[in-house]
Parts: structure tokens; sequence; C-alpha cells
């Protein structure tokens, strides 16, 4: 009997640090373009958030009382990028919009961003599809050359970084000493096991 079970769980989640279970807390969360700051506390009241937004400008957000321990204040973000907001003890960050907008600026598939550093060092970058069906080229291994390229092959630079110079087999278990051993470890569980 006794409450150690609820002790337990409530020890290994302090122990694990679950954020979702600290009583001192600021979070953030998005809906869309609608940023909402929460405090959660065991104080009476809580200080103001100074928010921070991508582009770096600051503003000062006060929260209002929701709920027993809980201040909340939401408001349109009409930034994309990371924001920050900071109460002196606490650090909360949330990103609005993509994951990396940069992916997105340029989104045309082309192999002139490639071919100036292709082209200097021997080798090349082009489509394997032109419109008209898959044109693969050959894959030929090139030991020694300055062009890693031609009409309809493509070069892979052999570089003999490792050298295999043989293969040795050596069985574990040969024949009577194998099936000794094998018989053994069958007669002693047997026998352990009988007890």
């Amino acid at each position: 009997g006794g409450p150690h079970l609820d002790l337990l769980r409530r020890l290994s989640h302090w122990l694990m640090q679950q954020p979702d279970l600290e009583e001192e807390a600021l979070r953030m969360f998005a809906n869309g373009h609608e940023l909402t700051v929460q405090r959660q506390t065991m104080a009476d009241s809580v200080t103001d958030v100074t928010l921070t937004s991508p582009s770096g400008a600051t503003r000062t957000l006060v929260l209002d009382p929701v709920e027993a321990g809980v201040w909340r204040k939401s408001f349109d973000a009409n930034e994309m990028g990371l924001w920050r907001a900071t109460d002196g003890k606490l650090t909360a960050l949330i990103n609005i919009g993509p994951a990396n907008p940069r992916e997105f600026t340029e989104v045309t598939s082309t192999p002139d961003v490639l071919s100036a550093l292709a082209n200097a060092t021997g080798g090349d970058a082009r489509r394997l599809d032109n419109g008209n069906g898959t044109e693969m080229p050959r894959v030929v291994p090139v030991r020694s050359t300055d062009t890693f390229k031609g009409g309809d092959w493509i070069g892979l630079k052999m570089r003999d970084a490792s050298v295999v110079r043989g293969i040795g087999v050596l069985p574990i278990f040969t024949g009577l000493l194998g099936m000794l051993l094998l018989l053994g470890s069958l007669a002693l569980t047997w026998a352990r096991e009988g007890r």
C-alpha cells in the first residue's frame, strides 16, 4: 500500500526534466501567424516578457492572467523566422513559417548552380532528363586524367585508398572439437534445468 507508485512516477518525471511538468515555465505556441506567449509559475505575479522578432526588434509584453498560475498573451506575428521571448530567467524560442526559408528562394531545378565548380575541377553537371526521356550516361572508372566527362559518359576517379590483399577464413568450431563443445554445453544446460 501507500503512495509509492505516484511518488515514483513524479520522481521519474522530475529526474527526466520533462518541460510539461515544470512548475516554472515560459512557452510559446504558434497557430498560423498567431503567436501565444504563456508563463506558468507558482508565484502570485509574473514579470513582463521581452519579445525579440526575427529582424531584431524588441517589444515588451504584459501577460494577462488566464487561470491560477498561468499568464498568457496572444498577438499576430508579422514576421517569419525565429522569435525569442525572455522574462530574465526563462527563455523560449519558436519558429514561424517554413523551417528553412532559404531553401524556398529558388526552387527551380537547374545544373547552372554547380556547373562552374564542376567545370573547374574537370567534372560536369548535367540533366539526366531533358523532357524527351531519360538519357543515363555510362559511369566509367577513371584512374588518372584531368577530364571526368564525355559525350555519353561520366567518370568516377578511382583513388585506390584501400587495397584488399587477401581474405582468410578460420572456422571456430571444426570437427571433433566443435562437436564436443556443442554436446558439452547441451549436457550442462540439461543438468542445470533438471535441478
